[in-house]
């Protein structure tokens, strides 16, 4: 008997803790709950639309060397607030961006070929902004993070230039994927937004490698106007 009672106030004992650690995270859950309501009854959702200045930039002996072409870009967004005057905010965007580089180095470094190109993009910048109130219900916000770039479809022309051997015109898609930073500002009032965003690509977008040439990195600089819903 006496260890049929040590059994059973055994038993007692883990359900009684098994209780208080359940009823501890149930209390723990709400308190997140209950701090996550504020926050997301301010979040807020958004479109933008803009012309893009879009260039292909190549370093050749110290000097950088762009290749631009006009783009646009159109968004939707989120303003996802955290902390204090910080706010999350990310955003899917479909670009058309490109630009012109140099390619075809000979043996004394001379160019024998310019390469153009012009494609569509998914981006997805990821990017923390700091808000300032300012006067008259304007809303000041600077903003950066990391941005994803996934090319949908394009193509590179290559094309030779002056008396090269090479083949007049190749065609072919530049890679798949970059990596890049975004940094941004943006002026808002009465959820009507201005926005100036610089988007840096820090992977080769070269479509065709050829030895001696130097990479190109995918840069816009994109203007656009937008709306805020909420």
């Amino acid at each position: 008997m006496c260890a049929d009672c040590i059994t059973f106030v055994l038993k007692i004992d883990v359900i009684y803790i098994m209780y208080r650690g359940v009823r501890k995270t149930g209390l723990m859950i709400s308190a997140v709950v209950m701090l996550a309501l504020p926050a997301a009854a301010q979040v807020r959702y958004g479109v933008r639309a803009g012309l893009a200045y879009s260039a292909l930039t190549q370093r050749i002996d110290l000097d950088y060397r762009p290749g631009a072409r006009l783009g646009f870009s159109i968004a939707g967004l989120a303003d996802i607030p955290f902390y204090r005057r910080f706010s999350f905010r990310p955003e899917l965007s479909l670009a058309f961006q490109g630009g012109a580089y140099l390619s075809r180095p000979d043996e004394s470094g001379a160019y024998q070929a310019h390469a153009k190109y012009g494609g569509y993009a998914i981006q997805l910048p990821l990017d923390v902004a700091f808000n300032i109130p300012m006067p008259a219900g304007v809303k000041l916000a600077v903003y950066g993070g990391p941005a994803l770039d996934f090319h949908l479809f394009g193509e590179t022309t290559i094309k030779g230039m002056g008396e090269s051997p090479a083949p007049d015109v190749v065609k072919k898609d530049p890679d798949a994927f970059d990596l890049g930073a975004n940094v941004g500002i943006s002026v808002e009032y009465r959820k009507v937004f201005f926005s100036i965003a610089v988007l840096c690509g820090t992977f080769d977008r070269r479509a065709v490698k050829h030895e001696g040439e130097y990479p190109v990195f995918q840069n816009n600089a994109t203007f656009s106007l937008g709306y805020f819903f909420r």
